[in-house]
């Protein structure tokens, strides 16, 4: 005997463990909410593992200096591939553990990025005969310090400020070649022939200017063009001095003067230079003399560490979507404002005439008849 849904006999005790089953898969998802944001969050950036792993990477960049020589690497090799195996290991888990934190949000950050292709470099590097080298690893273990540097306020701040000039470097750099490219043309057509070891082609003119560049080893090229008598002394001393002078002191100005503005610019996004504390619009007071100074029923002591650990592109959007909800809600809002004012009036004027018509006759306003009559029918009476 089969029974519909609804009559059968079990139907409540079923809705009831249907309810209970999504209840607790609510709660489970909630829980796995918390500990994959919430907790992993405060995990991650929490300062004890930030130290704990910086200091793992300088002793294992430690370690890789000391073995450079020969005897100590032969003499403590056991311990020192225990070492290099451990902080693999912990690297490891530390992008697996950014992964189950926020997988897009990790791919965000460059220096993750790097994090990742060395590890996966030097998990993968040992098994491929291509890849297995150890200087290599090396390398890529001690170019982890970069990161590490990140993690102290000052130097993370001069690597960002580097990071900035490169752009406007790089486009000092290609001027400076140009003005190497053109002389090194000027200096193989005018001194090919009679210093040809320095001038003879294009490469040799180029590093001949890169030597002057530096302005180290210049006056050993000089010598030669002294060597070759008067004429050639006097030009070749021009022909140095305007490079030197174009070359050398205003390219190198004008890289030191991108790095010093761009320096500038981080300090002062750091420090408010321009803030004026006299000013009684600025005086700040604290969350908790404010509480103290307002009567309240109760007292709630305020969030002292806040996280937004559970911040996700998810919540961003539906919190997006609140504003723009409220936003909207707010300009309905305003427009019934509007309607109702003008209701209002509207009623206020019909009342003022009711007023002075009743006043002017001396009786009470007509009520409205069934054919239509207005109060107007009514003023010859």
């Amino acid at each position: 005997m089969e029974f519909p849904s609804s009559t059968h006999p079990f139907a409540p005790h079923l809705q009831h463990n249907r309810k209970e089953e999504e209840l607790r898969t609510g709660d489970n998802w909630d829980v796995e909410e918390f500990v994959s944001k919430v907790c992993m969050g405060r995990f991650l950036n929490h300062p004890a593992f930030k130290i704990t792993l910086a200091a793992l990477i300088i002793g294992n960049a430690l370690i890789i200096a000391s073995r450079t020589e020969t005897k100590v690497e032969e003499k403590y090799y056991g311990l020192f591939s225990a070492i290099d195996n451990i902080v693999l290991t912990v690297l490891t888990c530390e992008v697996l553990l950014n992964w189950y934190y926020g997988f897009r949000m990790y791919w965000k950050d460059g220096w993750n990025v790097v994090n990742f292709f060395i590890v996966a470099y030097l998990c993968v590097g040992p098994f491929i005969p291509v890849l297995n080298n150890q200087k290599i690893f090396w390398v890529l273990r001690v170019m982890r310090l970069m990161q590490v540097c990140t993690l102290v306020n000052g130097l993370a701040r001069m690597i960002r400020v580097i990071l900035q000039s490169i752009p406007d470097m790089a486009n000092i750099m290609a001027l400076l070649f140009v003005i190497m490219l053109v002389f090194s043309v000027f200096g193989v057509t005018l001194f090919g022939n009679l210093v040809p070891m320095h001038f003879g082609n294009l490469g040799a003119s180029l590093y001949s200017l890169f030597i002057c560049l530096t302005q180290d080893g210049w006056m050993n090229i000089y010598k030669i063009f002294e060597e070759e008598g008067i004429t050639l002394k006097i030009g070749g001393g021009l022909y140095f001095f305007i490079f030197i002078t174009g070359g050398a002191f205003i390219c190198t100005n004008l890289l030191v003067a991108v790095v010093t503005s761009n320096l500038e610019q981080t300090m002062l996004a750091y420090f408010d230079v321009g803030d004026d504390d006299s000013s009684p619009e600025l005086n700040l007071v604290h969350l908790k003399a404010v509480m103290q100074d307002t009567p309240m029923t109760h007292r709630q002591m305020p969030l002292i560490s806040g996280n937004l650990g559970n911040l996700t592109e998810a919540t961003c959007d539906d919190f997006c979507l609140i504003l723009e909800g409220i936003q909207e809600n707010l300009k309905r809002y305003k427009e019934i404002r509007d309607e109702l004012i003008l209701g209002v009036n509207s009623m206020e004027g019909t009342i003022r005439q009711r007023l002075a018509w009743e006043m002017k006759f001396g009786r009470r306003w007509p009520d409205p008849k069934p054919c239509g009559k207005t109060p107007s029918n009514f003023s010859g009476l």
